[in-house]
């Protein structure tokens, strides 16, 4: 995967729009449309910015693809697994999210067909009126 593919990747993951990421970024208009778009690279003190204000981003994945997007948190500046070998929040978050937008999609379909139901129920009451079917 390209440079610019995991950038917009990470921006993606931050749900946010190219441009804002670049004014939060500290960055200049266009530049990191420029990576994704043409393919460019950006300068040190555009990767140094980036990696100030976007804390768990892994800038050795970003640059050269080795590793996770994200860095694990960190307390005392240890790595995490120094306190529980086992936690990997970053993997686990991205599932929660993931598993959250899934259960997000079938309320939605539920909620169509609660409504398609009720529609249904409608036409079948008023059709049994008409017939002077007592329900």
């Amino acid at each position: 995967m390209s440079f610019g593919k995991r950038i917009k990747q990470y921006i993606d993951y931050k749900g946010l729009r190219v441009r804002s990421f670049e004014i939060k970024s500290s960055l200049k208009n266009g530049a990191i449309y420029r990576v994704i778009k043409k393919n460019t690279s950006l300068n040190g003190d555009s990767i140094a910015a980036i990696g100030r204000k976007w804390k768990d981003l892994n800038l050795n994945w970003l640059m050269n693809g080795v590793g996770d997007m994200l860095i694990e948190p960190t307390m005392f500046n240890e790595p995490i697994h120094v306190y529980n070998k086992d936690l990997n929040i970053s993997k686990e978050y991205i599932w929660l999210k993931e598993a959250i937008k899934r259960a997000d999609d079938q309320i939605e379909l539920q909620k169509d067909m609660i409504k398609t139901l009720k529609l249904i129920i409608e036409k079948q009451m008023k059709a049994a009126e008409k017939a002077g079917i007592e329900l």
